[in-house]
């Protein structure tokens, strides 16, 4: 510190000789500190290194270029020296697998026949809450992590591919949406109150949305039919594969069948006030759904919750504010 330091204080030693001036005890405050080291570092000491028994096996990746260790470890062969059966290897893909479009039909199998129905898929499912009609698409492109996908967990767990609910079949998505019978239940619950205008919850009128049929008393309101029905199949998906989850990944009970009825109705019902609320006044499907949900409150499966909450399709302002 006090070399090439201007600021350093010096002195006269006996001898004449210009020596730095120490600070008082400086030598008592070396031993201490010195002393203080060495205890730490005994203290901390590293212990020694353990023998090994036997030398470490290879790693089975470990690849030997001109009898030398291959590159990224401690002796290194150059790039350009590496065998080029070695680089070959190492840049190899996969081979690319033809594989059909999770949305193809025998009909449509060309990606000319393909694109106007993607376009008309999500064209509907814009109607939906955005995160009902996600579900529905993932459904669409099978992509919901279904339990029939982790077989490989078989060796663990022999059931890992069986129904969350625990009704032994395989889970699909066929099984986790619609045909189990938890959920089959509920589908049929509502298929009761829309077989008035023809129109039932099968899962091809889930998966294949370019053919939506109904009845004589149905076509004069068929798009208003169709988006109520978009609608209650997009919250009912959802809220279904919520529940799954709850169950398989954070061992919830089961809802009981009635409540997952009135959940469904009153997801259905939320999703109808925003879709109202985004329709122009005097668009006449929205007029047409009114009509349509006047009918359907009637039947004998709705009418108990229509009662129940008899402004589910009230459109109150957002916010109220009282006085002061």
């Amino acid at each position: 510190m006090s070399n090439a330091n201007p600021a350093a204080r010096v002195r006269l030693d006996m001898h004449g000789h210009v020596i730095l001036a120490c600070t008082h005890r400086s030598g008592l405050v070396y031993n201490h500190l010195t002393a203080t080291y060495r205890r730490v570092l005994e203290a901390y000491q590293d212990a020694p290194a353990a023998t090994r028994g036997a030398p470490p096996a290879p790693h089975p990746y470990l690849a030997m270029v001109k009898d030398r260790v291959a590159p990224f470890l401690e002796r290194a062969t150059p790039f350009e020296q590496w065998p080029r059966a070695l680089v070959t290897d190492l840049a190899r893909h996969a081979p690319v697998t033809d594989v059909a479009h999770p949305m193809a039909t025998p009909s449509r199998a060309t990606p000319e026949a393909l694109r106007p129905y993607v376009k008309l898929v999500r064209r509907l499912l814009r109607r939906l809450p955005p995160v009902q009609a996600d579900v529905w698409l993932r459904l669409l492109y099978h992509m919901l992590p279904v339990n029939c996908r982790f077989s490989y967990l078989q060796a663990q767990d022999p059931s890992a591919v069986c129904c969350t609910y625990g009704c032994g079949a395989v889970e699909t998505q066929y099984h986790a949406l619609r045909a189990c019978a938890r959920v089959q239940a509920l589908w049929a619950f509502h298929a009761g109150a829309w077989a008035n205008f023809g129109v039932d919850f099968g899962w091809s009128r889930i998966t294949q949305l370019d053919h939506f049929p109904v009845n004589t008393r149905g076509l004069p309101h068929i798009e208003a039919l169709q988006t109520l029905w978009l609608l209650l199949v997009g919250a009912t998906l959802h809220f279904v594969w919520r529940d799954h989850n709850a169950v398989q990944y954070e061992a919830l009970e089961p809802p009981p069948v009635h409540a997952w009825q009135e959940t469904s109705f009153l997801a259905w019902t939320a999703s109808i006030r925003r879709w109202l609320r985004l329709q122009d006044p005097d668009c006449p499907v929205r007029a047409g759904a009114l009509r349509v949900l006047g009918v359907l409150r009637w039947q004998r499966a709705y009418r108990p919750l229509w009662a129940k909450y008899p402004s589910c399709l009230l459109l109150r302002p957002t916010s109220t504010f009282g006085p002061g």
